[in-house]
């Protein structure tokens, strides 16, 4: 048993079946108009951060960011008293999130594939390192952006409104050792003392991670997106992927997104001669 195993015992867990991602795909196409679909930004993941908060708010955007405001704007039902599996404070009838993608070494290198495309030179061969890091110190480095975030917040919104941070990180940019080897990871994470007033944090370890930071409650929260019924047969991608290419159909887009690929590996041959 590891270790996070064990720590995960009393912690707050949240899980959706994995269809409810398609159903939140249905909802933004339905509900936004095609200029604020094509507003939300690709490389960004403000797309997936989208599709998330939909899943698990269980309501769509009323408008996302056109005109330099708030990022993803939410209203929501009209509740006095918790129940379970509510995500804000009860009582909260408006929600801002703003959409922070960290940035890194991937980003650059990604950009030179499609430099190299258009000159017509094939990227075929093109290599990155990346150095395995933990995720306590992913989410150390991540404070700017947080603190950003929260910022722009203030600065865009009202005292009513609950103020929320949603960021993205790519794990070719930070490759992380509990994301390889634990199904939760919210154990690993420091508590988030220097974010003021922000009521929620997501942070999104692309492409199976969701973990929530909750003020009120003062931990972390796992959010899980892949629930199947017995029986069901999980599809060739990751159900984050495959929903995105599900959003990609519905919108018409047709551009590359750099959270859409495949990884593989050689084991080797156990026996060398």
């Amino acid at each position: 048993m590891s270790m996070v195993t064990e720590d995960a015992a009393g912690r707050w867990t949240i899980a959706i079946w994995h269809r409810t991602l398609y159903w939140a795909v249905d909802e933004l196409v339905e509900k936004l108009v095609p200029e604020q679909l094509r507003k939300l930004d690709v490389r960004a993941g403000e797309h997936l951060a989208a599709i998330l908060t939909t899943a698990f708010l269980r309501t769509a955007p009323a408008a996302v960011d056109t005109t330099g405001g708030v990022d993803l704007s939410f209203d929501l039902p009209d509740i006095r008293e918790p129940r379970s599996g509510d995500i804000l404070p009860a009582g909260v009838a408006s929600a801002a999130f703003e959409v922070k993608s960290l940035p890194g070494g991937f980003r650059k290198f990604d950009g030179s594939i499609d430099r190299a495309k258009a000159r017509g030179v094939d990227p075929t061969g093109g290599s990155m390192e990346a150095r395995v890091r933990d995720v306590k110190g992913v989410l150390r480095d991540a404070r700017p952006w947080l603190l950003g975030a929260r910022s722009q917040l203030h600065r865009k919104t009202g005292g009513a409104t609950s103020m929320n941070a949603f960021l993205v990180i790519h794990p070719f940019d930070y490759m992380t050792v509990e994301c390889s080897r634990d199904y939760v990871i919210g154990p690993y994470l420091d508590p988030l003392k220097d974010v003021g007033d922000l009521d929620t944090v997501w942070v999104l370890w692309h492409p199976h991670h969701l973990t929530m930071w909750s003020h009120e409650r003062h931990e972390w929260i796992n959010l899980l997106f892949d629930v199947t019924n017995p029986g069901e047969k999980p599809g060739e991608l990751p159900v984050l992927q495959d929903a995105e290419q599900y959003f990609f159909k519905c919108t018409g887009y047709t551009g590359r997104s750099p959270y859409l690929y495949i990884t593989s590996y050689d084991e080797g041959d156990p026996n060398p001669s």
